[in-house]
């Protein structure tokens, strides 16, 4: 009975190696590796984060600009910070962890951020130190005003 036990072993051995030569076949031996970068692809034209970027352009910064301090580690730009929970509001997602998802698979975000992956504790960081009620309630303001301005709301 102990022999039938090395039998089963060998098996499992030549499995085991079929299953890896089929794995190095299909993803080694004869692919095309193919190399693009993310930013070549592109959101179709009529995508909000367009008039987002550009009506954001013409906005003053200041307020928020003030609440972050030069000292210290380099942090994320507040400005891109604001664009990318602005635009995750106008799409309707709310949720931070929804939001750093997004930043490292939907184009639209990637795009704004610039390839950057801000973590959740950065938003969190972000909504509660530096962006102040005020702060904000003036750069909506501006941000209605101005789409209102480009006919756009």
């Amino acid at each position: 009975m102990a022999n039938d036990n090395h039998l089963f072993s060998v098996t499992c051995y030549n499995v085991t190696m079929q299953k890896q030569d089929d794995y190095n076949e299909f993803f080694e031996l004869g692919q095309q590796k193919i190399n693009f970068s993310f930013f070549e692809l592109c959101s179709p034209d009529d995508d909000p984060v367009y008039t987002l970027k550009k009506v954001m352009e013409d906005l003053d910064f200041s307020g928020l600009l003030a609440n972050c301090s030069d000292k210290g580690r380099t942090g994320y730009n507040p400005i891109m910070m604001y664009a990318v929970l602005t635009y995750a509001n106008m799409r309707g997602i709310r949720a931070v962890d929804r939001i750093v998802e997004l930043c490292g698979r939907d184009l639209a975000f990637i795009w704004l951020t610039k390839g950057q992956k801000p973590k959740r504790d950065a938003f969190y960081e972000f909504r509660n130190k530096k962006l102040t009620a005020d702060g904000l309630d003036g750069l909506n303001c501006q941000f209605l005003r101005r789409l209102q301005k480009e006919g756009l709301l």
